[in-house]
Formats: structure tokens, C-alpha cells, sequence
């Protein structure tokens, strides 16, 4: 692609999420996107062969920058310290990024193909938790015992949700709270017996 055409789909890429986070999947149109672009219908089915196509592409853009925002290394500290640490980068990355994870968990209702991108997504955050406890366990700093796969898809459920509830459903919460809150339950689950 030359840099003339990378650069239109990015315009594309950003109009498309402005119009998908004004309007919703429902109601967005491709022409809504053009407008918003400033092209053609032309230059868009040049670059996505319909709407949800390019639904797709913004949210994998979405989860990219939510997994850059997570990157940041933990230093070494103790267990809770490094689960507190966790919790808020992801809290941090999530929020920007909250309208689109609302459009996506919606859209993956009735869309099989964005289902499977909704869960997609999801793996990637309970694989990086399972990693993470999978390192404490070797560490010998949690429960021997703990079944690691399950643990990580629930306490990955909660933050998850939790987040959802907050940031989609503009339940109120005070955030150092709720991020004490989730790092203590967190912490607890992983503790050694």
C-alpha cells in the first residue's frame, strides 16, 4: 500500500470510530463515514467491503492501543502490589477506549464473526492474567492448588465487567476505591492457603 492509500485509510479508521461512538453500529451508515472522512463511497469500498468490515478494523485498533497501554513493566514487587499495579493500567487503558468496548459487546450479540472478535479480544486479556498468575505460582508466592485457567477467566470476568458497568453503563464509582476493592478481591483469590 502506498502512502497515499495508508494514509486514507487511516482517514477512514478515524472517521468511522467517530461516527461508530456518535451514532452506534446500528445506526451508522457507510455514508456517515464518508461524510465524516471527507471521500468517496468509492475510496471506502476500496479499503473495507462494508461497514462491518471496517467496524472490525477500528476495534482491532482499539484493543492494539489497549494492549500498548497495558505494556508498561510492573517492577518487581509483591504480589499485591504487582495485582494493585495491574488492575489500574487496565482500568487506564480501558477508559479511553470505553465506547467502542460498549459497541463491540453489543455488536457480538448479533454478529457472529464480531462475537468471535469480542472473544478474541477477551482471550487476550485472560491470557495475559493467566500468565501472570502462572509466574506467581511458579514463584511459589500463590496457592499451589489454584486452578489457573479458571481463576484467570473469572477474576478477568469481574475486571471486565466491572469496567463495563462503569464506563458504558456510567455506573458511578469512586475509583480508588473500586480499584482497592478489585485488587484486595484479587489478591485474596490468589493468596496461598
Amino acid at each position: 500500500m502506498t502512502d497515499r492509500g495508508a494514509a486514507r485509510k487511516d482517514t477512514l479508521l478515524k472517521a468511522a470510530r467517530r461516527v461508530f461512538e456518535t451514532k452506534g453500529f446500528i445506526e451508522t451508515r457507510v455514508a456517515d463515514i464518508v461524510k465524516q472522512a471527507k471521500v468517496s463511497h468509492g475510496t471506502f469500498y476500496t479499503y473495507f467491503e462494508t461497514k462491518d468490515a471496517i467496524f472490525e478494523a477500528v476495534s482491532r485498533q482499539v484493543i492494539d492501543e489497549m494492549v500498548a497501554g497495558m505494556a508498561t513493566p510492573v517492577p518487581t514487587k509483591g504480589v499485591d502490589e504487582r495485582v494493585h499495579d495491574s488492575i489500574e493500567r487496565f482500568v487506564y487503558a480501558y477508559r479511553p477506549h470505553a465506547t467502542m468496548i460498549g459497541l463491540m459487546e453489543q455488536v457480538g450479540t448479533f454478529s457472529p464473526e464480531l462475537r468471535d472478535l469480542r472473544l478474541e479480544v477477551r482471550n487476550t486479556f485472560v491470557e495475559r492474567t493467566r500468565r501472570g498468575i502462572d509466574r506467581l505460582k511458579g514463584e511459589g508466592r500463590t496457592d499451589p492448588e489454584l486452578d489457573v485457567e479458571y481463576t484467570a477467566e473469572t477474576l478477568g470476568a469481574m475486571l471486565e465487567y466491572t469496567c463495563y458497568i462503569w464506563f458504558c453503563l456510567d455506573h458511578p464509582f469512586e475509583e480508588e476505591r473500586l480499584i482497592d476493592t478489585l485488587a484486595h478481591i484479587w489478591s485474596r483469590a490468589l493468596a496461598p492457603r
